[in-house]
């Protein structure tokens, strides 16, 4: 089994460098794992789903087993690889008919500028260049049979054939495959640099939150006390802060202009506290007047 690297060897702080077979077959794991764990809060066609995901998690970093990335990988310490290494599994995912695969794929460095999830149309309208790069697209193409060779050779899964689903993915589908995909690929990563952390170990800090919102709301109140409008405002605040937090379900009613921001928080603090939750979801949907 050849091995070729995913990830260089750190100098400072010292890490040892990661080879492909390892990263993909972590990310993988990780990736699965992901599916696993919405798959009974995800209605959608799990079977394709699923396997769109492994797809990319196999091919998503193809890329690195070009020449020029994998001399600057054994060296360590450079400025980047010289070759996109995201074009070589999108392009051979979109060979392969799994088109869903190839966006994750191209998607999956969300923090470069030019990536992220793309328009769709805009791509397609692209035909041939759709998810491609044209800078090292003749390069890739000229490269790509070498590349599977290399992977195969490094002992790691190939290509599942499977049936394209009937469903259309929309745009959350779309970003729910992608977090899969990107939390296991960056997970492993910063795992292989000693730098990943489990959110089970991060205590929220629910009780300073509140005090700061106490704070935040009195000094608020501190002009205009006698204002008949921040009398109303304090006294919703109160009753929201104070309020059960046994219940489920809460609606508030209270009008614009009333404080519902910074009252409805204090009760949601106040029921994580009391609940001992992890997390505060607020959804703000936005209404163009």
């Amino acid at each position: 089994m050849t091995e070729w690297l995913a990830h260089s060897k750190g100098k400072n702080p010292p890490v040892p460098v990661q080879t492909y077979y390892k990263h993909i077959s972590e990310v993988l794991r990780r990736a699965e794992k992901n599916v696993k764990s919405l798959s009974p809060y995800y209605k959608v066609d799990l079977d394709f789903f699923r396997e769109a995901i492994r797809a990319a998690a196999i091919f998503h970093d193809l890329g690195k087993l070009d020449d020029e990335n994998q001399k600057v990988l054994s060296k360590g310490g450079g400025k980047g690889l010289p070759i996109n290494h995201i074009e070589a599994g999108t392009a051979w995912l979109l060979k392969n008919k799994m088109g869903r695969s190839s966006i994750l794929v191209h998607s999956h460095h969300a923090y470069q500028p030019h990536y992220g999830i793309p328009s769709i149309p805009a791509e397609l309208a692209k035909e041939e260049f759709c998810l491609r790069d044209k800078d090292v697209m003749i390069h890739t193409e000229q490269k790509l049979n070498e590349y599977i060779s290399k992977h195969a050779e490094s002992g790691l899964l190939q290509l599942k054939e499977i049936n394209d689903s009937p469903t259309e993915w929309n745009g959350l589908t779309l970003r729910v495959a992608l977090s899969c995909l990107v939390d296991a690929d960056h997970g492993d990563t910063a795992n292989n640099y000693g730098k990943e952390f489990s959110i089970s170990r991060v205590e929220p800090k629910w009780e300073k939150r509140l005090e700061s919102l106490d704070r935040y709301v009195a000094e608020l109140g501190k002009k205009n006390k006698l204002n008949k409008r921040n009398q109303i405002r304090k006294e919703i605040y109160e009753v929201c802060r104070k309020a059960d937090t046994n219940p489920s379900f809460y609606a508030c009613d209270s009008p614009v202009g009333t404080g519902k921001t910074t009252a409805v928080m204090a009760h949601l603090l106040k029921t994580a506290i009391d609940k001992k939750l992890r997390h505060i979801i607020v959804v703000l949907p936005y209404t163009n007047i």
